[in-house]
């Protein structure tokens, strides 16, 4: 039988790295797949930002 695989987004304001970090430690045999910088500025961020 397969497990079957899931894909998880998650939105932060603020430290979303780290937050995407503690979640791929705290869940068994996950990781933090690809990570998106923001492409201009926006009214809470910087271009650039996570």
């Amino acid at each position: 039988m397969q497990i079957p695989k899931n894909t998880v987004c998650i939105m932060f304001d603020k430290e979303a790295e780290q937050a995407a970090q503690f979640y791929a430690k705290t869940f068994p045999n996950s990781s933090v797949g690809t990570v998106h910088k923001a492409p201009a500025d926006y009214p809470s961020g910087k271009r650039g930002m996570l």
